[in-house]
Parts: C-alpha cells; structure tokens; sequence
C-alpha cells in the first residue's frame, strides 16, 4: 500500500492540511503517516549524562514543546480516522526539512504533503524554507498546501 508522509505543526492551517491529506489519501488509496518535527533542543530524549550548568526550567520548556507536537499529532490521526483514513503518527527531533526528506525516502512515500509558512523575504532569507528545501530534495512529489489562514 503506498504511504503519504504528512508533516504538521501547531498552526491554524493544520486542520486545513490533514483535510487535504485525507483526500489524497482516499483519492490514491494510501495510508498516511503524521510527522511533527521538534526541534534538538526542546527534544525530551533522556540525556546519557547530565552536564553542568544545564538549567532546568529549559526542561519544562522541552516537555511543553513535546507534549504539544504529541497533541498535533494525535489530533490530525483523529481526524484521518473519522475520514475513514488508515493512519500512525510520529513526534521526531530533528531539524524539519532534513528530518521530512530522510523519513520518506525510508518510507519510500508516495507523496509529501505540507505546509508553507507565509514568511516575508527577510525572514525567508535569515531562517530558510523548510518547504522549498523539501521541494529541492525529496525523491517523490511535494504537495504544498498554500492556502492563507
């Protein structure tokens, strides 16, 4: 059965994306899997070594950001579901562009399917996209929801 690698995040367009997720995956017949990215440092993988000077409160942080892209997740799987969508979820750390090409060519995806912040050309140029890097270097095609909230 071919697989469709849906990435997430905490936005509003979310519930606009897994609504389009679901019609392709019922238009190609496909399992879907939910990925939401979080970033290295807000990662709550427990650490071999504890170093000096790591300030707790940054923990909390960690567990907040974690807990959150569990939540994404678990509500765009409920979504597929009441859609009649055969869907699993994944919360992985790692930067989102790298983490999205890496995970589909291990799934070996049928599609990507994302979304696309409105940044403005500064903030384009200073932080990068995630979704034109995605574009740049994924094997298999990249549909980009670009609808505005």
């Amino acid at each position: 059965m071919k697989t469709l690698l849906v990435a997430v995040d905490n936005s509003a367009n979310a519930y606009k994306l897994i609504s389009l997720a679901a019609e392709q995956a019922l238009a190609q017949q496909a399992a879907v899997l939910v990925l939401c990215c979080v970033d290295f440092s807000y990662s709550i993988a427990e650490p071999d070594e504890i170093e000096a000077g790591e300030d707790p409160a940054d923990f909390g942080y960690a567990q907040d950001e974690q807990h959150t892209a569990e939540a994404v997740v678990h509500q765009a799987l409920s979504a597929l579901k009441d859609a009649g969508v055969s869907a699993r979820g994944r919360v992985v750390a790692g930067e989102p562009a790298e983490t999205i090409v890496a995970l589909a060519k291990e799934l070996n995806a049928a599609m990507i399917i994302m979304g696309r912040r409105h940044l403005s050309p500064f903030n384009r140029l200073l932080r990068g996209s995630h979704s034109a890097s995605v574009i740049e270097n994924a094997d298999c095609p990249v549909l980009i929801d670009v609808r505005a909230d």
